[in-house]
């Protein structure tokens, strides 16, 4: 039986750090953790698919596309590929100029097990882990939205670096809407403050993605106005 129907067919259950409290840090806001489980109900978007044989991007990956119920109806396959960061969203070229509704995405995991890229997500805590694919989804349903000559033109305005500081940093946004906030506050963290990453790496996170104190700045916000 291959991976993706074995999971399919069971619930699957994972040890991830949580809140705690609300608590924050005051120094570093580091957020306080405690372990939780999680139950994942693979079934409820049969269209999504893993080729990836690591349990822990496995779960995190079904556990993010339950926060997109709206995505259940295109197909999108967690897939190892030949790419330059640790993982990427994108849409299948051949599907773009489909009915949206039709539309099929994958989010590649870096299968260069020896690359930097690919060490950090080994490395990254599960909750961290929720945080990268709750960004990935993120992506997913930007394009789920745009037309395909949309989405052609964002492949070509991506090559600049302003404009793909614009649309990560928006993308982190779009997630921690989505319910991601800790957990991509974890990994931005991770990465920053723990990670044994090149410094170029590093500032390439910095100069491109929310800073952990955007993100908790974010948050706060978020509880004011709710």
């Amino acid at each position: 039986m291959s991976l993706s129907a074995k999971f399919t067919k069971v619930l699957l259950a994972v040890a991830v750090w949580g809140i705690a409290n609300q608590a924050y840090g005051q120094t570093n806001h580091a957020l306080q953790y405690e372990q939780v489980r999680i139950f994942v109900d693979t079934t409820l978007c049969p269209l999504h698919e893993t080729y990836v044989s690591n349990d822990s991007l496995t779960v995190a990956f079904y556990y993010a596309t339950m926060f997109f119920p709206e995505l259940c109806a295109n197909q999108i396959h967690l897939k190892y590929g030949s790419i330059k960061t640790s993982m990427a969203a994108q849409p299948r070229i051949w599907s773009i100029f489909r009915k949206r509704e039709k539309r099929k995405y994958k989010i590649v995991v870096n299968k260069n097990s020896q690359s930097a890229q690919a060490k950090l997500l080994h490395a990254a805590p599960f909750d961290a882990l929720i945080g990268v694919m709750g960004h990935e989804m993120s992506h997913v349903l930007d394009y789920s939205k745009k037309s395909g000559w949309q989405v052609a033109w964002f492949g070509i305005r991506y090559l600049g670096k302003n404009y793909r500081r614009k649309v990560e940093r928006q993308t982190d946004s779009i997630a921690i809407m989505r319910g991601f906030g800790e957990q991509l506050y974890r990994y931005s963290f991770f990465v920053v403050r723990e990670a044994d990453v090149s410094e170029k790496y590093r500032q390439y996170k910095l100069d491109f993605y929310m800073k952990p104190e955007e993100i908790y700045e974010m948050m706060k916000n978020i509880e004011v106005d709710h």
